[in-house]
C-alpha cells in the first residue's frame, strides 16, 4: 500500500509539473506589454538626394531631433550636402522643421526647409563669422519607419515653396538613435 501511495503521489506531481510547463509554453499573452519604439531624441542620418528630372545624386547627412507626444511628432534638422553650382559643388546646410503623426512604427508628415550657403567657397556655413546666404525655401512630405533594430528610415519628397526655384528631389535617409550623454554622477561607483 505504501508503494501504491508513493507511486500515485509521484505520478500526480509529475502530471502537475508537466501541465504547468505546458501552460507556460502555450501562453501567447506576454506578462509585460511590449515597449513602444523610441522616437523622441536625436538621430544621426545619412542618405542620398536625387533630383527627379535630371537624376543627379548627392550625399546628405546630419542630425534630426524628434519629439513625440500623443501620436504626433515635431522635428528640427541640420543636414549637410554638396549642392551643384556654376563654380562646382558647394557645401550647404539644409535646415528646417517639421511635424506629423506617428502610428505604431510608421510616421508621416510635412517639413519646411531652407538651404544655407557660406559666402566663402567650401567653408562650412555654420562656421562663426563667415558670411552666409539663406537660399531656397523648400516644402517636403515625409514617410518613415522605425525598424525593429532601432534604426529609422525616411523617404522625403521635396519641391520649391511657392515663388521659389528648386529642382524637385527625392531623399532617402537611414539613421541610428544617438544615445544621450551619460550622467557622470550616475556612473560613479
Amino acid at each position: 500500500m505504501l508503494r501504491t501511495t508513493g507511486f500515485l503521489l509521484g505520478s500526480s506531481l509529475a502530471l502537475i509539473s508537466a501541465c504547468q510547463r505546458s501552460e507556460v509554453g502555450t501562453d501567447s499573452t506576454p506578462d509585460v506589454a511590449a515597449a513602444a519604439p523610441v522616437l523622441s531624441g536625436s538621430w544621426h542620418v545619412e542618405g542620398i538626394t536625387v533630383e527627379k528630372d535630371s537624376g543627379r545624386m548627392r550625399q546628405i547627412s546630419g542630425t534630426i531631433i524628434m519629439i513625440e507626444e500623443g501620436g504626433k511628432y515635431r522635428s528640427t534638422f541640420d543636414l549637410e550636402t554638396m549642392l551643384p553650382s556654376g563654380g562646382g559643388p558647394t557645401l550647404a546646410d539644409v535646415i528646417g522643421e517639421g511635424e506629423g503623426t506617428v502610428a505604431g512604427r510608421e510616421l508621416s508628415g510635412t517639413a519646411r526647409t531652407q538651404v544655407v550657403i557660406a559666402g566663402a567657397p567650401n567653408v562650412d556655413p555654420g562656421f562663426a563669422f563667415v558670411p552666409r546666404y539663406v537660399g531656397t525655401r523648400i516644402v517636403s512630405t515625409t514617410k518613415g519607419t522605425l525598424g525593429n533594430d532601432g534604426t529609422i528610415s525616411l523617404s522625403i519628397e521635396s519641391e520649391p515653396a511657392p515663388g521659389e526655384t528648386y529642382a524637385a528631389t527625392r531623399t532617402t535617409l537611414t539613421g541610428t538613435f544617438i544615445a544621450p550623454p551619460r550622467d557622470a554622477a550616475a556612473s560613479a561607483p
